[in-house]
């Protein structure tokens, strides 16, 4: 089976699509946020952490040779899904799309204003989302940030030929289209 590369920016639906495959599929996910926040707990030194993990080489080289081990000991019995915001569109195509092993996606929310941002953010937040209980004015500031990163993703993901997706807007349809093209190409190249 092929596996599944996720990348993009921070609540654009990178784990509701994962979890979408591994519930079709019955792949496994790797959480490139969870391997960060493991690396930042035990090996503060490294200064491994949101912002800094999709620029160091060290992580990434890391991030690979788990799924690589992962893979190895399923022996391929299953798929792997490896989701996560700490990967660029250049080190994904370096590292995962040199063969045809990987499908790899983006998803990114860029044509939504700040405002309509935040006021999802403020509708669709649970306790389990970092965003959970903060204020609307940080909101606002980070909605501001997200939307200017997602343009520059879509940008990177044309240079690297990445297929990207905004999820700004009828998040179930957009990730639904993803489904399908995931869907063919495990179809035709398996």
């Amino acid at each position: 089976m092929k596996n599944i590369i996720i990348i993009g920016r921070p609540r654009a639906g990178k784990s509701t699509l994962a979890d979408m495959i591994c519930n079709k599929y019955n792949y496994q996910v790797i959480r490139t946020d969870c391997i960060r926040n493991a690396f930042k707990e035990v090996f503060p030194e490294l200064n491994i952490r949101p912002g800094t993990a999709i620029n160091d080489i060290r992580f990434q080289k890391y991030v690979k040779k788990f799924l690589s081990m992962n893979i190895y000991q399923s022996r391929g019995a299953y798929g792997f899904v490896l989701e996560g915001c700490e990967i660029t569109p250049e080190m994904c195509k370096n590292l995962y799309g040199n063969n045809n092993e990987n499908l790899i996606y983006a998803l990114g929310r860029c044509n939504e204003t700040v405002e309509e941002m935040t006021e999802a953010l403020l509708k669709y937040d649970t306790e389990y989302d970092w965003t959970f209980k903060k204020s609307k004015e940080e909101l606002l500031e980070y909605s501001e940030k997200q939307i200017i990163k997602s343009k520059e993703l879509k940008e990177e993901c044309q240079k690297y030929n990445v297929k990207f997706y905004d999820t700004s807007f009828d998040r179930k349809k957009v990730l639904n289209e993803v489904m399908k093209d995931i869907e063919e190409n495990i179809k035709y190249n398996t």
